[in-house]
């Protein structure tokens, strides 16, 4: 009874400095999911018919403003029905920073983030108000364990200055930001005592997104520049010397286009990624574009068709083409439940080997926020 009586005086006083000083400081948690099933036929002869249910992405927000022009904001993401004792998924820290806003022509934003660049990459984890159950490929985070997502698109920013200028019936969005290079420490490097986490070297990711938004039609231009390490194993592969793959000058170029008026909306995206090397056989240059277009049957229910391709190339001077037409839609419940169905025809193709397969994917859905 003591203990009981201490915690709910403990609990009362909480709740007394809690109203009294921090009501228009309150911490604010929200956030949302998607369950999936899919059902995914024969990949050719090199795997069986798959059926499975999936918690395909978790995200739990914590937002609190100081004063009208201070705001920090924690992301925590949870990835395919993550669980520790299994070595299920994973589970990562999407966000985690602090922003000043003077205004809506400017903000500085410090801290981990995700940086703008063409339309999707700062708005993929927002499963409920995205109509796709399976995003277009390098913006799907529950395929970081088969593709590397951050050779396409940067993942990680930790200061930026954004906002937009009006320019009459227009706004001119921009931003600009600074980040890691991917040549973080990581336990399986085996660094001697680095602590993980961190950029073994001296350069920095430099970024930014220019844009046009004139009423709901949305223009932009992409770039960043930063640099990579290659395994130093491949020096011996390419029989070049370890300064000849070490700081390789690493190019992303995107642009990006999407409308939503009269019932229909559209995107549609490109990515260039370029290494500004000297060695012949270290042209690892990637490619995608998307295009989506879709109709909204009633105003909760859209349908729509997307098409994804991606083209990457390896060592040793190969090269593998990913092409994906999907089909699907999308149907609000209500502000806070959606249903998704999406099917997607796949064909994956290496190009020295002759290998390609192909199969087929039917995949429902369930997005939450709470």
């Amino acid at each position: 009874m003591r203990k009981l009586l201490s915690f709910m005086l403990l609990y009362s006083s909480v709740g007394i400095v809690w109203g009294s000083d921090w009501d228009q400081q309150s911490l604010k948690t929200y956030g949302f999911f998607q369950n999936y099933f899919y059902h995914q036929t024969q990949r050719d002869a090199t795997g069986p018919q798959q059926n499975s249910f999936s918690l395909q992405q978790l995200n739990l927000i914590f937002r609190r403003d100081f004063r009208e022009d201070w705001t920090a904001f924690i992301n925590f993401e949870v990835l395919n029905n993550f669980s520790s004792s299994n070595q299920w998924g994973a589970v990562n820290i999407q966000d985690g920073w602090v922003r000043y806003r003077w205004g809506k022509e400017f903000s500085l934003k410090m801290g981990l983030h995700l940086p703008p660049f063409n339309h999707l990459n700062e708005i993929k984890n927002r499963t409920p108000l995205l109509p796709y159950i399976i995003r277009p490929l390098v913006y799907e985070s529950s395929f970081k364990e088969e593709i590397a997502l951050e050779e396409f698109v940067p993942e990680r920013a930790f200061v930026q200055a954004y906002g937009f200028v009006p320019m009459g019936k227009a706004k001119i969005e921009y931003a600009l930001y600074l980040g890691n290079t991917s040549n973080v420490s990581t336990a399986k490097d085996g660094l001697n005592g680095d602590v993980t986490g961190i950029d073994t070297t001296s350069r920095v990711l430099v970024g930014g997104r220019l844009g046009v938004r004139w009423k709901e039609i949305k223009v932009g231009l992409s770039a960043t520049h930063d640099s990579k390490n290659f395994p130093s194993l491949w020096a011996d592969t390419l029989g070049v010397g370890i300064d000849e793959i070490t700081k390789v000058p690493r190019v992303r170029l995107g642009g990006d286009i999407s409308f939503n008026k009269w019932d229909w909306m559209g995107e549609a995206e490109f990515i260039r990624v370029r290494y500004d090397d000297d060695v012949d056989r270290l042209k690892l240059n990637k490619e995608f574009y998307y295009i989506t277009v879709g109709r909204f049957v009633t105003e909760p229910l859209l349908i729509y068709g997307s098409y994804w391709y991606t083209k990457e190339h390896f060592l040793p001077l190969d090269k593998q083409q990913i092409k994906v037409p999907s089909i699907g839609a999308s149907h609000a419940l209500n502000d806070r439940v959606t249903l998704k169905a999406q099917y997607a025809y796949v064909e994956i193709k290496t190009y020295q080997t002759g290998f390609k397969e192909t199969f087929h994917n039917y995949t429902v859905a369930i997005s939450a926020f709470f």
